[in-house]
Protein backbone atom coordinates (compact mmCIF):
# COMPACT_ATOMS: atom_id res chain seq x y z
CA UNK A 1 0.00 0.00 0.00
CA UNK A 2 1.41 3.62 -0.77
CA UNK A 3 2.26 5.95 1.97
CA UNK A 4 0.36 8.04 0.29
CA UNK A 5 -2.71 6.53 -0.08
CA UNK A 6 -5.99 9.01 0.14
CA UNK A 7 -7.63 8.26 3.63
CA UNK A 8 -11.73 8.58 1.50
CA UNK A 9 -10.11 5.53 -0.36
CA UNK A 10 -9.27 3.92 3.02
CA UNK A 11 -12.32 4.58 4.40
CA UNK A 12 -14.08 3.56 1.23
CA UNK A 13 -12.29 -0.03 1.08
CA UNK A 14 -13.40 -0.46 4.55
CA UNK A 15 -16.92 -0.20 3.80
CA UNK A 16 -16.92 -1.98 0.83
CA UNK A 17 -14.79 -4.64 3.00
CA UNK A 18 -17.47 -4.55 5.62
CA UNK A 19 -19.78 -5.89 2.76
CA UNK A 20 -17.80 -8.32 1.67
CA UNK A 21 -17.47 -10.06 4.78
CA UNK A 22 -21.25 -9.80 5.53
CA UNK A 23 -22.09 -11.46 2.22
CA UNK A 24 -19.26 -13.78 2.85
CA UNK A 25 -21.09 -15.05 6.06
CA UNK A 26 -24.15 -14.90 4.15
CA UNK A 27 -22.82 -17.50 1.38
CA UNK A 28 -21.06 -19.52 4.01
CA UNK A 29 -23.52 -20.41 6.40
CA UNK A 30 -26.29 -21.59 3.79
CA UNK A 31 -29.04 -22.78 6.35
CA UNK A 32 -26.62 -22.68 9.67
CA UNK A 33 -25.96 -19.49 11.71
CA UNK A 34 -23.28 -17.34 11.29
CA UNK A 35 -21.17 -19.42 14.35
CA UNK A 36 -20.98 -22.59 12.53
CA UNK A 37 -20.02 -20.43 9.42
CA UNK A 38 -17.37 -18.62 10.97
CA UNK A 39 -16.17 -21.95 12.50
CA UNK A 40 -16.50 -24.01 8.59
CA UNK A 41 -13.92 -20.44 7.68
CA UNK A 42 -11.29 -21.36 10.33
CA UNK A 43 -11.44 -25.52 9.16
CA UNK A 44 -10.77 -23.70 5.45
CA UNK A 45 -8.40 -21.80 6.50
CA UNK A 46 -6.49 -24.38 8.36
CA UNK A 47 -7.00 -27.68 6.41
CA UNK A 48 -6.09 -25.25 2.82
CA UNK A 49 -2.46 -23.80 4.93
CA UNK A 50 -0.25 -26.86 2.64
CA UNK A 51 -1.80 -25.29 -0.68
CA UNK A 52 -1.22 -21.99 0.25
CA UNK A 53 1.74 -20.59 -1.55
CA UNK A 54 1.95 -23.83 -3.47
CA UNK A 55 1.75 -22.56 -7.20
CA UNK A 56 1.39 -25.96 -8.37
CA UNK A 57 -0.73 -27.35 -5.75
CA UNK A 58 -3.49 -24.22 -6.05
CA UNK A 59 -3.44 -24.68 -9.68
CA UNK A 60 -4.05 -28.71 -9.57
CA UNK A 61 -6.93 -28.16 -6.96
CA UNK A 62 -8.13 -24.93 -8.54
CA UNK A 63 -11.65 -26.24 -9.67
CA UNK A 64 -14.65 -27.68 -8.18
CA UNK A 65 -14.39 -31.09 -9.12
CA UNK A 66 -10.41 -31.30 -7.98
CA UNK A 67 -10.47 -30.97 -4.30
CA UNK A 68 -7.85 -31.38 -2.57
CA UNK A 69 -6.99 -34.91 -1.02
CA UNK A 70 -7.87 -36.08 2.50
CA UNK A 71 -4.37 -36.16 2.93
CA UNK A 72 -3.21 -32.72 1.98
CA UNK A 73 -5.62 -31.23 4.63
CA UNK A 74 -3.75 -29.70 7.67
CA UNK A 75 -6.25 -30.69 10.49
CA UNK A 76 -7.34 -28.30 13.02
CA UNK A 77 -7.84 -28.72 17.12
CA UNK A 78 -10.87 -27.92 18.76
CA UNK A 79 -8.66 -25.52 21.05
CA UNK A 80 -7.24 -23.35 18.00
CA UNK A 81 -10.51 -22.83 16.58
CA UNK A 82 -12.09 -21.72 19.79
CA UNK A 83 -8.80 -19.30 20.28
CA UNK A 84 -8.69 -17.95 16.78
CA UNK A 85 -12.46 -16.34 17.42
CA UNK A 86 -12.25 -16.17 20.88
CA UNK A 87 -14.98 -18.11 21.37
CA UNK A 88 -15.81 -20.55 24.59
CA UNK A 89 -14.34 -23.95 24.22
CA UNK A 90 -17.49 -25.92 24.88
CA UNK A 91 -19.57 -23.83 21.98
CA UNK A 92 -16.86 -24.63 19.23
CA UNK A 93 -17.08 -28.31 20.88
CA UNK A 94 -20.79 -28.72 20.84
CA UNK A 95 -21.06 -27.23 17.17
CA UNK A 96 -18.20 -29.14 15.70
CA UNK A 97 -19.96 -32.45 17.06
CA UNK A 98 -22.83 -31.16 15.12
CA UNK A 99 -21.07 -31.01 12.20
CA UNK A 100 -19.59 -34.09 12.39
CA UNK A 101 -22.65 -35.58 12.67
CA UNK A 102 -24.03 -33.96 9.81
CA UNK A 103 -21.29 -35.20 7.76
CA UNK A 104 -19.12 -32.14 7.06
CA UNK A 105 -16.36 -33.05 8.44
CA UNK A 106 -14.34 -35.22 10.58
CA UNK A 107 -12.26 -35.78 13.67
CA UNK A 108 -9.14 -37.18 12.98
CA UNK A 109 -6.26 -37.61 15.73
CA UNK A 110 -4.52 -33.90 14.75
CA UNK A 111 -7.80 -32.36 15.03
CA UNK A 112 -10.83 -31.74 12.69
CA UNK A 113 -10.67 -31.76 8.85
CA UNK A 114 -13.53 -31.09 5.69
CA UNK A 115 -14.84 -34.80 4.60
CA UNK A 116 -14.34 -35.50 0.78
CA UNK A 117 -17.88 -36.14 0.34
CA UNK A 118 -18.76 -33.00 1.84
CA UNK A 119 -16.35 -30.67 -0.58
CA UNK A 120 -17.47 -32.21 -3.23
CA UNK A 121 -21.33 -32.04 -2.44
CA UNK A 122 -24.22 -29.49 -4.02
CA UNK A 123 -24.34 -27.61 -1.34
CA UNK A 124 -20.78 -26.73 -0.83
CA UNK A 125 -20.51 -26.15 -4.79
CA UNK A 126 -23.31 -23.81 -4.71
CA UNK A 127 -21.56 -21.80 -1.80
CA UNK A 128 -17.85 -21.85 -3.33
CA UNK A 129 -19.64 -20.46 -6.90
CA UNK A 130 -21.23 -17.89 -5.12
CA UNK A 131 -18.04 -16.86 -3.53
CA UNK A 132 -16.17 -17.02 -6.67
CA UNK A 133 -18.87 -14.28 -8.01
CA UNK A 134 -18.41 -12.37 -4.70
CA UNK A 135 -14.79 -12.11 -5.02
CA UNK A 136 -14.74 -11.42 -8.65
CA UNK A 137 -17.77 -8.62 -7.99
CA UNK A 138 -15.51 -7.09 -5.15
CA UNK A 139 -12.17 -7.40 -7.68
CA UNK A 140 -14.22 -5.31 -10.27
CA UNK A 141 -15.47 -2.62 -7.52
CA UNK A 142 -12.43 -2.03 -5.95
CA UNK A 143 -10.35 -1.47 -9.19
CA UNK A 144 -12.90 0.60 -11.07
CA UNK A 145 -12.80 2.63 -7.78
CA UNK A 146 -8.94 2.72 -7.81
CA UNK A 147 -8.12 0.87 -4.52
CA UNK A 148 -5.75 -1.79 -6.90
CA UNK A 149 -3.96 1.47 -8.02
CA UNK A 150 -2.75 1.67 -4.16
CA UNK A 151 -2.09 -1.79 -3.66
CA UNK A 152 1.60 -3.26 -3.80
CA UNK A 153 0.51 -6.22 -6.53
CA UNK A 154 3.19 -8.59 -7.78
CA UNK A 155 3.82 -8.67 -11.61
CA UNK A 156 0.92 -11.28 -12.67
CA UNK A 157 1.08 -14.32 -14.03
CA UNK A 158 -1.04 -15.31 -17.52
CA UNK A 159 -4.36 -16.13 -17.18
CA UNK A 160 -5.19 -19.43 -15.27
CA UNK A 161 -6.77 -22.19 -17.89
CA UNK A 162 -8.55 -25.05 -16.53
CA UNK A 163 -9.90 -27.94 -18.05
CA UNK A 164 -12.36 -28.67 -15.10
CA UNK A 165 -13.81 -25.57 -14.99
CA UNK A 166 -13.50 -21.64 -12.73
CA UNK A 167 -10.83 -21.39 -10.52
CA UNK A 168 -13.20 -21.61 -7.97
CA UNK A 169 -11.48 -23.36 -4.73
CA UNK A 170 -8.24 -21.22 -5.66
CA UNK A 171 -10.39 -18.06 -4.77
CA UNK A 172 -12.15 -19.66 -1.66
CA UNK A 173 -9.49 -20.65 -0.13
CA UNK A 174 -8.18 -16.71 -0.33
CA UNK A 175 -11.41 -15.04 0.57
CA UNK A 176 -11.59 -17.79 3.85
CA UNK A 177 -7.89 -16.42 5.12
CA UNK A 178 -9.07 -13.25 4.01
CA UNK A 179 -12.72 -13.00 6.43
CA UNK A 180 -10.83 -14.55 8.85
CA UNK A 181 -8.05 -12.39 9.24
CA UNK A 182 -10.33 -9.50 9.57
CA UNK A 183 -12.54 -10.95 12.05
CA UNK A 184 -9.55 -12.00 14.10
CA UNK A 185 -8.72 -8.18 14.01
CA UNK A 186 -12.53 -6.72 14.85
CA UNK A 187 -13.38 -9.90 17.11
CA UNK A 188 -11.43 -8.29 20.51
CA UNK A 189 -12.64 -4.70 20.30
CA UNK A 190 -16.47 -6.27 20.88
CA UNK A 191 -17.79 -8.31 24.19
CA UNK A 192 -19.26 -11.14 21.64
CA UNK A 193 -19.45 -13.09 17.99
CA UNK A 194 -23.42 -11.95 17.63
CA UNK A 195 -22.88 -8.45 18.44
CA UNK A 196 -19.82 -8.03 16.18
CA UNK A 197 -21.83 -9.41 13.15
CA UNK A 198 -24.74 -7.14 14.40
CA UNK A 199 -22.50 -4.47 14.37
CA UNK A 200 -21.53 -5.02 10.31
CA UNK A 201 -24.76 -6.24 9.53
CA UNK A 202 -26.30 -2.87 10.39
CA UNK A 203 -23.49 -0.94 8.94
CA UNK A 204 -23.64 -2.79 6.07
CA UNK A 205 -27.67 -1.67 5.74
CA UNK A 206 -26.33 1.71 6.68
CA UNK A 207 -23.91 2.30 3.32
CA UNK A 208 -26.01 0.13 1.22
CA UNK A 209 -26.92 2.78 -1.29
CA UNK A 210 -23.63 5.27 -0.75
CA UNK A 211 -22.48 5.91 -4.18
CA UNK A 212 -19.23 4.87 -4.49
CA UNK A 213 -17.98 8.56 -4.81
CA UNK A 214 -19.27 9.72 -1.47
CA UNK A 215 -16.40 8.80 0.67
CA UNK A 216 -15.78 11.69 2.73
CA UNK A 217 -12.76 14.19 3.11
CA UNK A 218 -9.32 13.35 3.55
CA UNK A 219 -9.13 14.01 7.45
CA UNK A 220 -10.26 11.76 10.38
CA UNK A 221 -11.79 14.12 12.11
CA UNK A 222 -16.04 13.29 12.64
CA UNK A 223 -17.15 16.17 10.26
CA UNK A 224 -14.75 14.37 7.55
CA UNK A 225 -17.03 11.24 7.73
CA UNK A 226 -19.92 10.87 5.65
CA UNK A 227 -22.84 12.54 7.38
CA UNK A 228 -25.29 10.38 9.38
CA UNK A 229 -28.04 11.45 6.94
CA UNK A 230 -26.58 9.47 4.17
CA UNK A 231 -27.08 6.22 6.24
CA UNK A 232 -30.23 4.19 5.83
CA UNK A 233 -31.25 3.03 9.38
CA UNK A 234 -31.15 -0.47 10.06
CA UNK A 235 -34.08 -2.68 11.84
CA UNK A 236 -33.98 -5.11 13.75
CA UNK A 237 -36.10 -7.29 11.64
CA UNK A 238 -33.56 -6.73 8.60
CA UNK A 239 -30.50 -7.78 10.35
CA UNK A 240 -32.09 -11.09 11.88
CA UNK A 241 -32.86 -11.72 8.31
CA UNK A 242 -29.75 -11.53 7.33
CA UNK A 243 -27.76 -13.12 9.72
CA UNK A 244 -30.34 -16.02 10.37
CA UNK A 245 -31.22 -14.83 14.37
CA UNK A 246 -33.83 -14.81 16.01
CA UNK A 247 -35.44 -11.09 16.35
CA UNK A 248 -35.56 -10.85 20.13
CA UNK A 249 -32.04 -11.52 20.19
CA UNK A 250 -30.78 -8.99 17.86
CA UNK A 251 -33.22 -7.09 19.60
CA UNK A 252 -31.71 -7.13 22.59
CA UNK A 253 -27.88 -6.69 21.37
CA UNK A 254 -29.20 -3.47 19.73
CA UNK A 255 -30.59 -1.97 22.56
CA UNK A 256 -26.92 -2.70 24.66
CA UNK A 257 -25.53 -0.93 21.33
CA UNK A 258 -27.36 1.46 21.71
CA UNK A 259 -26.83 2.34 25.19
CA UNK A 260 -22.88 1.58 25.19
CA UNK A 261 -22.68 4.00 22.62
CA UNK A 262 -21.93 1.95 19.62
CA UNK A 263 -24.94 2.66 17.44
CA UNK A 264 -28.03 5.41 17.24
CA UNK A 265 -31.28 5.25 17.17
CA UNK A 266 -33.13 7.13 14.18
CA UNK A 267 -36.50 7.61 13.30
CA UNK A 268 -36.58 4.25 11.05
CA UNK A 269 -34.28 2.07 12.66
CA UNK A 270 -30.48 2.16 13.82
CA UNK A 271 -27.13 3.49 12.36
CA UNK A 272 -23.61 3.19 13.29
CA UNK A 273 -22.84 6.87 13.19
CA UNK A 274 -19.92 9.01 11.96
CA UNK A 275 -18.80 9.66 15.78
CA UNK A 276 -17.89 5.65 16.32
CA UNK A 277 -16.74 5.24 12.74
CA UNK A 278 -13.80 8.16 13.65
CA UNK A 279 -12.99 6.25 17.20
CA UNK A 280 -9.27 5.06 17.03
CA UNK A 281 -10.11 1.37 16.95
CA UNK A 282 -11.84 1.71 13.70
CA UNK A 283 -9.22 3.87 12.64
CA UNK A 284 -6.76 0.99 12.93
CA UNK A 285 -8.43 -0.99 11.22
CA UNK A 286 -8.37 0.75 7.40
CA UNK A 287 -4.86 0.05 7.38
CA UNK A 288 -5.39 -3.60 8.19
CA UNK A 289 -7.94 -4.19 6.28
CA UNK A 290 -6.18 -3.00 2.88
CA UNK A 291 -3.06 -4.93 3.98
CA UNK A 292 -5.41 -8.10 4.00
CA UNK A 293 -7.27 -6.88 0.74
CA UNK A 294 -3.57 -6.60 -0.82
CA UNK A 295 -2.52 -9.91 0.43
CA UNK A 296 -5.39 -11.87 -1.07
CA UNK A 297 -5.71 -10.27 -4.16
CA UNK A 298 -1.47 -10.59 -4.61
CA UNK A 299 -2.53 -14.15 -4.02
CA UNK A 300 -4.98 -14.12 -6.81
CA UNK A 301 -2.34 -12.48 -8.50
CA UNK A 302 0.17 -15.17 -8.51
CA UNK A 303 -2.33 -17.49 -9.25
CA UNK A 304 -3.46 -16.02 -12.64
CA UNK A 305 -7.18 -15.52 -11.16
CA UNK A 306 -7.23 -11.81 -11.66
CA UNK A 307 -5.74 -11.93 -15.35
CA UNK A 308 -8.55 -13.95 -15.87
CA UNK A 309 -10.93 -11.71 -14.89
CA UNK A 310 -9.62 -8.90 -16.58
CA UNK A 311 -10.08 -10.49 -19.64
CA UNK A 312 -13.30 -11.56 -19.77
CA UNK A 313 -14.54 -8.15 -18.49
CA UNK A 314 -12.30 -7.46 -21.92
CA UNK A 315 -14.40 -9.91 -23.74
CA UNK A 316 -17.72 -8.63 -21.99
CA UNK A 317 -17.24 -4.97 -23.16
CA UNK A 318 -15.82 -6.28 -26.78
CA UNK A 319 -19.19 -7.56 -27.25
Amino acid sequence: MSPDAPISTLRFALRVANAFIVDMLVVSRGTRDFTDALILTTLVQSNSAPLAGDYELQQRYAAFDTPPPESLLRPISINAVATSLGLPFETVRRRTKRLIADGVCEAVAEGIRFREEALRSPEQRRMIDATYATVRNLYHRMKRNGCLDIMELPGRRAAIRSEEGAPVRIVWRAASAYTLRMMEHLLPAVPSLSRAFIILAVFRTNTDELPDGIRGGEGVAVEDFVPDSFRRPARASDVAAMLGLPHETVRRHLAALIENGRCVRVRDGVVVPAAVLARPNVLSAWGANFRYLNRMFAELAEMGVLALWDAELEAQNAA
